[in-house]
């Protein structure tokens, strides 16, 4: 049987070619892009954007942050101190006393109302990039005209408080007459050590007084210790026989039958008694002793062996403690103008104290004495209503060992 296969061709043998397409056919339609952008490209020009934008923000905030910076800079404790001490109120007129920063009160409201216009013209520049920063403006505008109003006031208190620096003349309350080339004034106060209320009243005046403690007294070290502890000066009132024997002078009192040895032992005693810081020494009464120049002349040892002054209270035309301080080639002081308080009443003391102002005026210096348990319900109060007055007519102030030193007065 013959192969019909043979004879039978094979359809499904051959393979159709295929067809591939050019590049040119498979972009064809597609537009090719102008510009190609690498990797490196797009990396900086992200950068650059968020470089771009943080300084955005950085303005933003800086514009919006300054004013609230400047306000907290003057709302500052330490801003307030300084404006206080850089104050000096003008002596012209009260208008000046109610503005550091200007001579009238309409320059004050223009430079307000500029501050408003600054304020105003940062707020429309701010509410393009947030609504939050205008309102923070414009509180601290606020803040700002509450802070200057708050200035004029401490001002005004700095002003009206110290004379010295005071704007405006006191109105007439004393008649004291103007001090010659700066007079000084010495107010010594004796007799402390019985109490230490009355003590206080003195050792709290605003200006320097000297106060001498009586020794062996109830409340001696107390009142040593307050006068100490304020500042002021301290003194040993050391106790001396009168020539008045009926006067008792008090305990830890030099005699008349008391040698230069004794009397020595006894002044050293009442010295440590009344503690470290002690400048000086007065007598109490003592006529007796003061009169006595080897006695006295004792006394004096003791002071220039301590470093101390002495200060004759004049209790007697006749002392003698001039000439021993010769003898000695040391200084001593003498009170000089009247006791304040031998009559204790406001119109007798004032008396007495323009009396002193005399004598400040004609010898330069005037030292005063008065007694601190005798006037304590007047003379301190008044003694503090006229110190603004007395500065104000150019007195000043000092203690004995300023003097002695020739340190400058107050």
């Amino acid at each position: 049987m013959p192969d019909i296969c043979h004879n039978i061709p094979m359809a499904t043998s051959r393979k159709k070619p295929v067809r591939r397409r050019s590049p040119a056919r498979k972009t064809a339609g597609k537009k090719k892009p102008k510009v190609q952008l690498k990797n490196s490209s797009v990396i900086a020009l992200s950068l650059l954007l968020a470089l771009l934008c943080g300084l955005l923000i950085f303005m933003n905030i800086i514009m919006t942050g300054g004013d609230k910076s400047a306000e907290d800079k003057k709302n500052s404790p330490a801003s307030k101190v300084a404006a206080e001490k850089t104050f000096k109120p003008s002596k012209d007129s009260s208008l000046k006393n109610n503005s550091s920063h200007s001579e009238n009160p309409a320059s004050e409201k223009s430079s307000s109302r500029d501050s408003a216009d600054s304020g105003s013209s940062g707020n429309s520049i701010n509410s393009s990039n947030s609504l939050n920063s205008g309102e923070k403006t414009s509180s601290s505008n606020k803040a700002a005209q509450n802070q200057s109003q708050s200035q004029i006031q401490i001002q005004e208190k700095i002003a009206s408080a110290s004379p010295s620096q005071g704007s405006k003349p006191l109105p007439p309350k004393f008649n004291i007459p103007k001090a010659a080339k700066k007079a000084v004034l010495v107010f010594v106060i004796d007799d402390a050590g019985l109490s230490v209320a009355n003590t206080k009243k003195y050792a709290s005046l605003p200006f320097p007084v000297t106060i001498a403690v009586l020794p062996k007294l109830a409340h001696s070290k107390d009142c040593a210790y307050v006068v100490r502890s304020s500042g002021q000066e301290l003194i040993l009132h050391q106790p001396m026989q009168s020539l008045n024997l009926k006067l008792n002078p008090g305990p830890g009192a030099i005699t008349a039958d008391m040698g230069t040895y004794q009397i020595a032992t006894l002044v050293k005693e009442n010295l440590d008694e009344i503690g470290p810081g002690v400048k000086g020494m007065n007598n109490h009464e003592g006529s007796m002793i003061t009169s006595d120049k080897i006695k006295i002349g004792a006394v004096l040892e003791v002071c220039s062996e301590r470093g101390i002054y002495f200060l004759d209270s004049r209790t007697t035309a006749d002392t003698q403690a001039p000439q021993a301080a010769l003898e000695r080639d040391m200084t001593i002081f003498e009170k000089n103008a009247p006791y304040i308080d031998n009559v204790v009443s406001r119109e007798a003391m004032l008396k007495e104290i323009y009396g002193c102002l005399d004598v400040a005026n004609k010898k330069g210096t005037a030292i005063m004495i008065g007694h601190v348990d005798k006037s304590a319900a007047i003379l301190p109060a008044l003694l503090k209503e006229m110190y603004p007055y007395l500065v104000e007519k150019g007195y000043t102030f000092a203690t004995p060992s300023t003097l002695y030193k020739g340190e400058s007065c107050f």
